[in-house]
């Protein structure tokens, strides 16, 4: 039986070596099998620090499967040691967020009477990658024109001459044709997925929505598929619902061992990036109603590109400058909100905020050009905002650091209406900012980019 054990970002958990995978308590023991196979992943990104009594997840959350033991890495969102107690809370958060980004083909209504107590989250991706798929296909099934080489006794689509060339079989036409089919690169890629994920799985629903799903590409060739050949699917606007559930296949078969022949699944693994994944979700929760947050008369483009840093000696540009939120009003104004996922530290000064998080914020303002800026950090130990202000050739930009929390219940209506009206709060004063063009009513450190040699001064001297 698959042992599961919950881990949280940037938490150390003990563990022994031992001659079973098993959790006992709080303490991980793993076979040298399983250390092995946690160490080459590691070796192409680092998920893990791997001490020799200790392992720390960094930053990378979702799932790994690997040897007997299911690892759950979720993000630490309540603060202290309340995240150890709020397990479910955060996995639905988790999902609720991957569901708002369109990483995962999943929709918050999806998440509706998953018991995200009792059920793994390796099993949680599997079924709503299943059920939505399901669904996707009982209503349309992709066919394409996919390229045929066969021999025939008679002509179809055009002869290849070069293979026409020996007297005695000159019966043996070769010919090369497209056909209209349903057995194309990707059904193949998707009933193979299915397939492997059906012989993995361990919920007994699941696997019965997984085996429909092959019964409805009965007519699919049930063959392996590589990473190389699902990159050479093309999406258009004809099958482009089916791009999200492609993206699932290529992620689990580029971080799965398993083939026909073997009978489960030695390592399997489905980690995102959790700064990408806060930038993302804040993003697409401003860009889903923009009015809410800035306004009927302002608009909101999210992670668009805005031109680039620098231009090159030789001609081109260098350095695409892509914030998370510009929100441009009718008179021209125009403000800027960049995303952290950092862990902010009352006892540090002005709470550790980084001075490449200020260059950045920094490089917007002046480039776009902002009348106000902004840092979003989640919640953290930010017990007051902290207000500058940017001293851009005499024009004074307030520049404010703010955090919201992630801790609501995201996956449900309540709680995410909650999430909205802290954001849109904390959005507000940014937005009050345009009625100040002097920057006089924000307390605070003036940053001179005027100074001499023309650097920024450094914040470990604020």
């Amino acid at each position: 039986m698959n042992a599961t054990a919950t881990l949280f970002e940037f938490q150390a958990y003990p563990y022994e070596v031992a001659g079973t995978d098993s959790v006992d308590g709080n303490i991980l023991r793993l076979t040298e099998e399983t250390l092995a196979a946690l160490d080459a992943m590691n070796a192409t990104r680092p998920i893990l620090e791997i001490g020799r009594e200790t392992i720390r997840p960094l930053n990378l959350v979702g799932v790994m499967k690997v040897g007997g033991i299911t690892l759950e890495i979720l993000p630490k969102l309540f603060k202290g040691e309340a995240y150890q107690r709020h397990r479910t809370v955060i996995a639905g958060n988790l999902l609720t967020m991957l569901a708002c980004t369109e990483r995962l083909s999943i929709r918050e209504v999806d998440l509706a009477g998953l018991d995200l107590e009792q059920t793994d989250l390796f099993e949680v991706f599997i079924f709503l990658f299943a059920k939505r798929l399901a669904r996707l296909l009982k209503s349309t099934q992709r066919r394409e024109y996919t390229r045929q080489d066969e021999e025939l006794r008679f002509v179809r689509g055009r002869i290849d001459i070069r293979a026409y060339t020996n007297p005695a079989r000159l019966h043996i036409i070769p010919c090369t044709f497209h056909e209209y089919s349903v057995d194309n690169p990707l059904n193949r890629t998707l009933k193979y997925t299915c397939h492997l994920m059906a012989r993995t799985s361990r919920r007994t629903e699941t696997v019965r929505i997984l085996r429909s799903i092959t019964d409805l590409l009965d007519a699919v060739t049930l063959t392996p598929v590589t990473v190389a050949e699902v990159d050479t699917i093309t999406f258009t606007r004809l099958n482009r619902a089916f791009e999200p559930f492609i993206r699932v296949c290529r992620i689990f078969l580029a971080n799965a061992t398993l083939t026909l022949q073997a009978s489960d699944v030695e390592t399997f693994s489905l980690l995102i990036p959790m700064e990408r994944l806060f930038e993302e979700f804040v993003a697409a929760v401003i860009a889903e109603d923009p009015a809410f947050f800035f306004g009927q008369e302002m608009e909101v483009a999210a992670q668009q590109r805005n031109g680039h840093l620098v231009k090159r000696m030789g001609g081109g540009h260098a350095f695409a400058l892509i914030p998370d939120i510009v929100a441009r009003g009718p008179a021209g104004e125009t403000m800027v909100i960049d995303t952290k996922y950092k862990i902010l530290k009352e006892a540090e000064t002005a709470y550790g905020v980084s001075q490449a998080d200020m260059y950045q914020i920094f490089a917007y303002v002046v480039k776009l050009p902002a009348q106000a800026g902004m840092l979003l950090y989640p919640d953290t130990e930010l017990k007051a905002p902290l207000d500058y202000v940017y001293d851009v050739s005499g024009r004074k930009v307030p520049l404010l650091v703010r955090s919201v929390r992630l801790s609501h219940p995201l996956a449900t209506r309540e709680g995410r209406e909650a999430f909205r009206e802290e954001l849109a709060g904390v959005v507000q004063a940014l937005y009050n900012t345009r009625t100040d063009r002097t920057g006089e009513r924000h307390s605070g450190l003036v940053l001179d980019h005027r100074s001499a040699n023309n650097e920024i001064p450094d914040l470990a001297d604020l």
